[in-house]
């Protein structure tokens, strides 16, 4: 996967498709932490946009269904890449849904959304309602995060674009734990070194 399409299926959504869940209430249930999230059609709408829609496929498995709910294996397969996730929900529905947006953000597709912050909102315990942040919260990225983009776009300029696009696709982005980050800023600098 070359670095374009990564960066164009991991762009941002726009505010308009994203939404807020409560995942907190206070203790005195007046305040609400909520959290960003898109529904499923985003991230299917994402994909036809990007890769077309003959570019991808999923296909799921039912793992478990019972009393507290259902959990589904999502793959998803992008221009022969494959990656799976399982999801979660109380209906089948939404455990479908859970799953394919968890196996999309492997390819980038919604991962903003976990960087931006959770949000305390005015809430009404008897309405279960509350007022969903205006504007966009703003991602707050680690520092070691922002110091490799920046080391991503010296590289840009350096023609090394493509080389920078395989190893971060190859850490999964920003690396899925403290050392693999470092490994891909080391590799990352290695290049720019060259």
């Amino acid at each position: 996967m070359d670095e374009d399409l990564w960066l164009r299926l991991a762009e941002p959504f726009p505010d308009d498709e994203i939404h807020w869940r409560v995942e907190a209430i206070s203790k005195d249930k007046r305040r609400a932490m909520v959290v960003p999230y898109v529904d499923a059609r985003a991230v299917l709408d994402r994909l036809d946009e990007v890769v077309g829609p003959e570019g991808w496929y999923d296909a799921y498995e039912l793992l478990a269904q019972g009393k507290e709910g259902y959990a589904v294996k999502a793959r998803l397969t992008v221009l022969g890449v494959t990656k799976e996730d399982v999801g979660e929900g109380d209906s089948l529905k939404a455990a479908f849904s859970d799953a394919l947006k968890r196996a999309a953000v492997k390819f980038g597709i919604g991962r903003h959304l976990y960087r931006m912050e959770k949000v305390w909102v005015d809430y009404d315990e008897k309405t279960g309602r509350f007022s969903p942040p205006t504007g966009r919260a703003e991602a707050k990225k680690p520092e070691a995060q922002e110091l490799i983009d920046r080391l991503i776009e010296r590289l840009k300029q350096a023609g090394k674009g493509k080389e920078a696009a395989r190893v971060v696709t190859k850490y999964g982005g920003y690396g899925r734990s403290p050392e693999e980050t470092k490994r891909l800023y080391g590799e990352l600098r290695a290049l720019l070194k060259e």
